[in-house]
């Protein structure tokens, strides 16, 4: 049964390439999972969580699901940064490097809103991480972030 779903998923990713798409990852066991929320004076103006996956060896792919909380006219948004530890070969260091950041469309919407953010997996990589906040885009003052929730694989 393990080999039919590596093949059904090998499928779905190689389908998704072909159409420029990146297929959200499901949340299972083996996919570190985050949440974060941003507070003010005590009460969470937006919440977000998900998982980080390796999307068929080809992608770094954070599933996000995010909500407004406050109900105030502000957008909330997830903000990405991906990093990975690059392996450059004998004699030369081993680094973590921040190759890209990426953000979700803004939502004033108080429901749990799904999306996900991908970046390509380097060649020369050995692991992936993703630092994730949540936040309220405050013009003029500075957004309202929560803390910065960090999930890695090996790959």
């Amino acid at each position: 049964m393990s080999k039919i779903r590596s093949v059904v998923a090998l499928a779905a990713t190689v389908a998704g390439l072909a159409t420029g798409a990146v297929l959200a990852p499901s949340a299972s066991a083996a996919n570190p999972t985050w949440a974060v929320t941003a507070p003010s004076s005590g009460t969470p103006l937006a919440k977000a969580n998900g998982d980080f996956a390796n999307n068929g060896g080809v992608y770094a792919t954070v599933g996000i699901n995010y909500v407004d909380m406050s109900n105030n006219g502000k957008g909330v948004y997830v903000e990405v940064e991906f990093w990975f530890y690059r392996i450059y070969g004998p004699g030369l260091p081993s680094v973590w490097e921040k190759v890209d950041t990426k953000q979700t469309p803004r939502t004033q919407r108080m429901r749990y809103v799904p999306t996900n953010l991908s970046t390509r997996l380097p060649g020369n990589g050995h692991a992936a991480r993703a630092k994730i906040k949540v936040c309220e885009d405050v013009p003029r003052r500075g957004d309202v972030c929560s803390n910065q929730a960090q999930v890695s694989f090996e790959y």
